[in-house]
């Protein structure tokens, strides 16, 4: 028997593996484990009276003055989207407890780890055969994502689209990784510049109402008000580019 056929097979299968992702079985036992490390995350800051404020100021007394503290830093905010916490309070952290410079670089860092944390669950749990029945309703958007991910995520990641999200949904839906994590990471620089740099003028989270340099804030809004006119340029390029291509699948 020639051992060619056995090959090809094999191939197949693994293949077909790849493309549909983890069996039932396996995804089932993933969100089990998802669901207690939101509970008991949810059970512990209960147990303490920590709301996500009160946890991030907790966590910048662990961090303030330690050597180990960026190391924390990365990993609890690569591993925060399994417990639902906001990215937004610990990028604003990052600038409270490392400064402006330091806290971009390690916020940075850290972001984009956690971006690929949340491609990877969204990949884990979804599927080619997923994909292809919501294909229909989606239609012209996932096409056009999944044919331009670099463009696609960055035009998503300055809208200021809710960050973990955007992170599952390309993963589900497939999306090639690293045009997806260098658009996510450029997009998301000019909001990541802008809270850390926010959270390094603030003097406490828990004490009143916090100081902050005017500067800061103006430099906040010019970057978000930057960052929604270039995804509106990105856009208008976008269905220029397509509407040729429409026009010629129409032409008989």
């Amino acid at each position: 028997m020639s051992a060619e056929p056995l090959d090809a097979t094999h191939a197949s299968e693994t293949q077909g593996m790849s493309d549909d992702g983890p069996g039932r079985g396996r995804k089932f036992a993933g969100a089990l484990v998802w669901v207690l490390a939101i509970g008991g995350y949810i059970w512990f800051a209960r147990s303490r009276d920590l709301g996500p404020v009160e946890a991030a100021e907790e966590l910048r007394q662990i961090l303030a003055g330690n050597w180990w503290g960026p190391v924390v830093f990365i990993v609890f905010y690569a591993v925060r989207p399994l417990v639902l916490f906001p990215a937004s309070i610990l990028t604003v952290l990052g600038g409270l407890a490392f400064g402006p410079f330091w806290g971009v670089l390690w916020t940075v860092v850290a972001a984009n780890l956690s971006t690929a944390v949340t491609y990877s669950v969204g990949r884990f749990f979804g599927s080619e055969a997923l994909v292809d029945r919501v294909r229909g309703l989606l239609g012209r958007f996932l096409d056009r994502a999944v044919d331009h991910p670099f463009e696609t995520t960055l035009v998503m990641r300055l809208l200021y689209l809710p960050f973990d999200m955007v992170g599952y949904v390309a993963g589900f839906f497939r999306l090639r990784f690293i045009p997806f994590a260098l658009g996510s990471a450029l997009g998301t620089l000019p909001g990541t510049i802008a809270f850390v740099g926010f959270g390094a003028s603030v003097d406490s989270l828990d004490e009143g109402l916090p100081s902050f340099d005017p500067r800061i804030l103006v430099a906040s809004l010019v970057l978000a008000v930057g960052g929604s006119v270039v995804s509106k340029r990105l856009r208008a390029r976008h269905e220029s580019t397509d509407a040729p291509a429409e026009q010629m699948e129409t032409t008989p």
